[in-house]
């Protein structure tokens, strides 16, 4: 198995998760189990982690009846673009506009965009008057 580290975000990586109730943190959550750098992999591994669960469920050795086995596909950058959307998110809500020289670096994620209003500058002054 080519195991990597699921918050390597320089590559595209599969990820297999389990939501459960995590007793240290006293909530339930989805939890990384492996991280691969193939598909097959992370298919051979969601399937066994399935039938393990279904198993424990009919013997009734499953603790948690919301106990799911999931995965997904990381692209690179994912990581850094998460938390570009979140900073822009947060200066939104507290209102607060962020620099043009931030936002010009700012990569977002693909469902989030951003539209900025430009005032009259002394370029284009005239151009969205009527004349009298």
């Amino acid at each position: 198995m080519a195991n990597v580290d699921p918050d390597d975000d320089s590559i595209e990586r599969f990820v297999v998760r389990r939501y459960a109730y995590d007793p240290e943190r006293h909530e339930r959550r989805h939890q990384d189990v492996a991280a691969f750098d193939n598909q097959a992999e992370y298919r051979a591994l969601i399937n066994t982690l399935a039938d393990d669960l279904l198993r424990r469920r009919a013997a009734g050795e499953a603790d948690d009846p919301r106990e799911t086995i999931t995965g997904l596909r990381l692209e690179p950058g994912y990581k850094r673009r998460s938390r570009s959307g979140h900073l822009l998110s947060k200066a939104i809500r507290h209102g607060v506009s962020l620099p043009d020289a931030v936002m010009d670096q700012l990569e977002l994620p693909s469902n989030m965009g951003v539209a900025r209003s430009v005032g009259p500058s002394s370029d284009d002054a005239g151009t969205n008057r009527r004349s009298r």
